[in-house]
């Protein structure tokens, strides 16, 4: 019988001299069947392990994710677990779960290829942490401020009352579809001058797509989701910022969540 043919898995890459310093303690890589290993190129190490190249080919690991969701939650369980592990130790490029090299030569050939970008990217990150934040609001308190408070809104209520009763009813329909216009507006500048002072702290920020409650499993609407890219000696004024926030605005309908840290994903493609 020949020898069975295995990919490499690729966790993540780290700089090779922070090895030195902190040296690497093999793991039970995604298969449990073999050790993750380390490999060094140049100046660039890579954090990996093999894996059976039938269950990890393209048509046959597509099936897998498919078809056989409790390996899949554990898998990708597992490879989130190591990258916060390797975060807390190393400058760490993470990789996407699921990243395979069909051999050891393709990924070094890669490492070659890329190490400028690469050196980049670890000093953009360096001593630096992502953090998360959602931003969610109920809309009820809210929309009772916009009714009292809107200028716009009072404007329209003034101008109705001057009209013949007729014409009061259904300009009174208008009012709520000014409230809710009046409402996201006033949600998206709340949110946006957050932003503003978060983005003061951190190197880097992206805002992203809000989740639907059907995601989330929350009673509230997501109003904003965003990461930044913070500087570990940064990070307590960030939360602390964010818990002032939370604490000033909590009485108008708004929570906010910050979970961190994480392994770089948002900066690192």
């Amino acid at each position: 019988m020949g020898q069975k043919e295995n990919y490499i898995y690729l966790y993540g890459i780290v700089p090779v001299n922070e090895l030195d310093k902190t040296p690497f303690t093999p793991f039970a890589g995604i298969d449990k069947e073999q050790q993750a290993t380390v490999a060094a190129n140049g100046e660039i190490a890579a954090i990996y392990t093999e894996v059976d190249a039938e269950a990890y080919e393209g048509e046959a690991l597509e099936t897998r994710m498919k078809d056989d969701l409790e390996w899949l939650q554990e898998s990708a369980m597992h490879h989130h677990e190591v990258l916060l592990s390797l975060q807390n130790q190393y400058t760490l490029i993470p990789m996407k779960f699921c990243t395979i090299y069909l051999s050891q030569e393709s990924l070094e050939e890669k490492l070659r290829e890329q190490a400028d970008t690469i050196q980049s990217l670890f000093t953009r990150i360096e001593g630096s942490e992502e953090w998360n934040l959602k931003i969610y609001c109920d809309d009820e308190p809210l929309r009772e401020h916009v009714l009292q408070y809107s200028p716009s809104i009072k404007e329209k209520m003034q101008e109705i009352e001057s009209l013949p009763p007729g014409r009061q009813f259904f300009e009174k329909r208008k009012i709520d579809q000014l409230v809710e216009t009046e409402l996201e507006k006033e949600k998206n500048q709340f949110c946006e001058q957050i932003h503003a002072e978060l983005t003061e702290i951190a190197l880097e920020e992206k805002v992203k797509t809000n989740w639907s409650k059907d995601v989330t499993g929350k009673e509230l609407e997501m109003s904003w989701n965003s990461v930044y890219l913070i500087q570990g000696n940064q990070v307590d004024a960030f939360l602390e910022l964010i818990q002032q926030k939370n604490e000033e605005s909590a009485s108008s309908g708004w929570r906010f969540e910050a979970t961190g840290p994480w392994p770089a994903y948002h900066f690192v493609y």
